[in-house]
């Protein structure tokens, strides 16, 4: 079963750019500015403001596609399953079977980094490979679970503020922080496994 949070925004393109094909044209900018693809031109033995533009073009609508590819409900679900709090819960309601936990977390952070990157190939041969960094930062106010058999089974989420750095071979290519908009009750169905206390399901 694929569980998954509905938030808005959803992917982090959206949370740095009200309108994502701004990510493509803002990181063509910074790769130009600093002149990053002129090893790349080595690497291919190539030159000229034609083969620069295309590489460039190539390379920033790349970059955008990672960037919209990071699911922001993902990444806070997987933060939350990785919580200390809530795996002590969940190998208690797998000791007690039938039993419910609820855990109440009051004002917490959720950090996430992320460091994808574009192989650059030119006719076959692969010639540079292009590093990004993704940081991204959520603090919740307050989140309730509902804990049984060892599973993660709802989840009742207060306000969140989202933060997200954006960058490329180290350079700065954008950050923003703002509302993070959840459900107000989340009831995540068989439940997903907390820190390996799932228990045997009959």
């Amino acid at each position: 079963m694929t569980v998954h949070i509905e938030t808005e925004p959803g992917t982090a393109d959206l949370l740095l750019f009200a309108d994502p094909r701004n990510a493509a044209v803002e990181l063509s900018r910074v790769l130009d500015a600093r002149r990053t693809l002129e090893r790349v031109e080595d690497g291919a033995q190539r030159a000229g403001s034609v083969f620069r533009d295309a590489l460039n073009g190539r390379v920033a609508e790349a970059g955008g596609e990672l960037l919209r590819g990071i699911d922001l409900g993902a990444v806070l679900l997987g933060g939350w399953q990785r919580y200390r709090e809530l795996a002590l819960a969940a190998r208690r309601s797998v000791e007690q079977p039938g039993s419910t936990e609820m855990v109440r977390l009051a004002g917490h952070t959720i950090t996430s980094k992320h460091a994808p990157y574009v192989d650059v190939y030119v006719e076959g041969q692969h010639v540079a490979r292009v590093d990004f960094g993704i940081d991204l930062e959520f603090d919740v106010v307050l989140l309730q679970a509902s804990i049984r058999n060892g599973r993660l089974m709802s989840l009742r989420a207060g306000d969140c503020t989202a933060s997200i750095t954006w960058s490329v071979e180290g350079f700065p290519v954008a950050q923003n922080t703002a509302r993070l908009t959840m459900p107000l009750q989340l009831r995540l169905g068989e439940g997903i496994p907390l820190g390996g206390a799932d228990a045997s399901r009959s």
